[in-house]
């Protein structure tokens, strides 16, 4: 089995990326099942759900929350109470804040706290979401799952490793990462801290997969990251 763990589906400024369309993408991937959240300019959480509803076998439905918005406690508490969503997707950088601003993202860490959820962050080497960033939060919520994606590429992959080696709740994925970011955090850390990503449609999964397997030999380490992490944190 192999489980990506990042897409964008829904609407965003002229387009409409339709579900059916991200299935046709994993399928030539050979993925079998597949995050869904929504696209980040325009966040609709209920679209996700609709297709969650829809392809419950093939998808992993994932809130996304602007946290500047004034029911956005109230809608990831949705998420997870009604649409029974398997965590939420944060990304500072199109939202504008700091990933270590406890006071506005503390509310999120603590519903996901609640309900056993898990949080998936932008994780590349931006001002404000530098891993460390994030690993204050890991830090501060234990019991959180904190998955980076995009290994901190292209200026901080070293110390996404060190974070990921360090704490026992924070974990990396491979979306948007190069060849050799993957194979650092592969030899850091080894194959029970990634978990492997594609960011579809905007990376391609088929490709996303080939980078993995250019790096990791083995078979059973291949299948902890293309499935059985995922499915631990996730509870699958």
């Amino acid at each position: 089995m192999i489980i990506d763990l990042f897409s964008h589906i829904g609407p965003r400024k002229g387009e409409f990326y339709k579900v059916e369309s991200l299935l046709e993408l994993e399928d030539q991937a050979g993925v079998d099942k597949v995050m869904i959240c929504s696209q980040l300019e325009t966040i609709d959480n209920g679209y996700i759900f609709d297709c969650t509803q829809r392809y419950p076998d093939r998808t992993l439905g994932f809130g996304v929350i602007n946290p500047w918005d004034m029911d956005g406690e109230e809608e990831l508490e949705r998420c997870f109470r009604d649409y029974n969503f398997y965590g939420v997707k944060m990304n500072p950088i199109r939202f504008g804040y700091s990933a270590d601003r406890k006071s506005l993202l503390g509310p999120f860490f603590e519903l996901c706290s609640k309900y056993g959820k898990c949080m998936v962050v932008h994780g590349m080497s931006d001002m404000f979401s530098v891993p460390d960033k994030w690993g204050e939060m890991a830090r501060a919520y234990p019991d959180v799952p904190v998955v980076l994606y995009h290994i901190g590429v292209p200026l901080m992959v070293e110390r996404c490793c060190e974070l990921a080696k360090t704490l026992p709740n924070f974990y990396l994925s491979t979306s948007g990462s190069y060849v050799p970011a993957i194979k650092a955090a592969y030899d850091a850390v080894g194959p029970d801290k990634i978990i492997f990503s594609s960011d579809a449609p905007f990376g391609n999964p088929a490709q996303e997969i080939e980078k993995v397997r250019f790096v990791v030999k083995n078979e059973a380490h291949l299948d902890k990251i293309l499935c059985q992490n995922a499915k631990d944190i996730l509870h699958l």
